[in-house]
C-alpha cells in the first residue's frame, strides 16, 4: 500500500462525507478507495471510521489523525510544488466552481489567453448557481458573485458590479419608456429568480438609501442566459449583473434606463479552503483571475 495514496484517499473521505463521493472525486473506483482505507487501519491498527449502510462518521482518533495528516499533505505538496517550479511551469488539473454568468460570459471566453500561458494546466469548470461546499466537492477555488456567506473559507474580493435595468429599442418603442423606478410596476418586467425559488427584486439606490420595487413579472427564469435571451427576444425589461449586458448595450440591441438611479455596488470573490496550502496551479489560476477582473470594464473594483 502506498501510504501518501492512502492518507490523501482518507482526508478526500473524510471531507466529502462518502465514499462513493470520495471515489467520483478521486477517479478511482469505490472498491480500491475502501481497500485503501482498510489497509490504513491495518497498518495503524486503529478504527478510523465508523460506516454503514447509512452514514459515515470519523472516530476520535480518526479526527485527530486527519488534522495532523492534512498539515503533513499539505507541507508535502508544498515542498513538491517548489521544486517544480524552479524546473517549468505549473501543471495539473484545477477544479473551479462559479456561476453561469461568470463561467460562460466571462472565465471560458478569456480561456485561451490562460493556456497561452500555462499549457500543463487543465480546468474542470463547475457551473451552478446554487453555493456548494468547496471543502467536501473538492473544489480547488470558487469565484462567487455577492456576498460570501460560507463559514471557515479564505474569501478574496476581486471585483465589484452593479445591476443594469434594460429592454430592447423595439420594446421600448411600443411599450414606452420608463422615467422613474415606480413607472416599472406598469410595464412588462421579467425576473430573475434567486437560489431560494423567489425573482430577486429591482433594487435602486438614490445615495443614500435603498429602495425596492414591487413588480409582477410576466416571465421569470432562474439562470441569467435565459434571463438575458428574454430581453433580447422582446419580452420585457430586465435588471441584470451589467457585465452580462454590457455587450448587448454596446451593440445597441439592449438600452440602457433610469441611469440618474444607481443600483447598489456587490462583491466578487474568490474562495478558497483555509486549511489548504495552495499549489503552483492554483496560485497562477487565481493571480490569471485577479488580473482578468482588473481588466473588465463591469468588474474591475470601484
Amino acid at each position: 500500500m502506498d501510504r501518501i495514496d492512502a492518507m490523501n484517499t482518507f482526508v478526500r473521505v473524510v471531507e466529502a462525507g462518502s465514499f462513493t463521493r470520495a471515489a467520483n472525486q478521486l477517479d478511482l473506483p469505490k472498491a480500491t478507495v475502501t481497500r485503501l482505507i482498510q489497509g490504513l487501519e491495518q497498518d495503524l491498527q486503529v478504527r478510523l471510521l465508523h460506516r454503514s449502510t447509512r452514514s459515515l462518521t470519523v472516530t476520535p482518533e480518526g479526527a485527530s489523525y486527519y488534522e495532523r495528516i492534512v498539515q503533513l499533505l499539505d507541507d508535502l505538496a508544498e515542498i513538491e510544488s517548489a521544486t517544480r517550479q524552479s524546473r517549468g511551469k505549473p501543471s495539473g488539473k484545477v477544479r473551479i466552481e462559479t456561476t453561469a454568468a461568470i463561467g460562460t460570459m466571462v472565465i471560458v471566453p478569456a480561456l485561451a489567453g490562460f493556456y497561452r500561458d500555462y499549457p500543463d494546466v487543465g480546468i474542470e469548470l463547475s457551473i451552478g448557481n446554487k453555493t456548494v461546499d468547496i471543502v467536501a466537492e473538492g473544489v480547488d477555488c470558487a469565484i462567487r458573485a455577492g456576498e460570501v456567506s460560507e463559514q471557515l473559507v479564505v474569501a478574496r474580493r476581486i471585483g465589484d458590479f452593479q445591476f443594469a435595468t434594460c429592454a430592447t429599442p423595439g420594446f421600448l418603442a411600443a411599450h414606452g419608456t420608463p422615467r422613474t423606478p415606480a413607472e416599472l410596476s406598469a410595464q412588462a418586467t421579467i425576473g430573475l429568480m434567486a437560489g431560494n425559488g423567489r425573482p430577486l427584486p429591482f433594487r435602486f439606490f438614490d445615495g443614500t438609501s435603498e429602495s425596492e420595487v414591487a413588480l409582477n413579472h410576466r416571465l421569470a427564469v432562474n439562470d441569467t442566459n435565459a434571463y438575458l435571451a428574454a430581453a433580447l427576444a422582446g419580452l420585457g425589461i430586465i435588471q441584470a449583473p451589467t457585465y452580462t449586458v454590457h455587450g448587448a448595450i454596446q451593440a445597441g440591441h439592449l438600452v440602457l434606463l433610469l441611469q440618474d438611479w444607481q443600483t447598489p455596488v456587490h462583491p466578487v470573490s474568490v474562495v478558497y479552503a483555509p486549511n489548504r496550502y495552495l499549489s503552483a496551479k492554483v496560485r497562477v489560476f487565481i493571480d490569471w483571475t485577479v488580473a482578468l477582473f482588473e481588466r473588465h470594464e463591469s468588474l474591475r473594483r470601484a
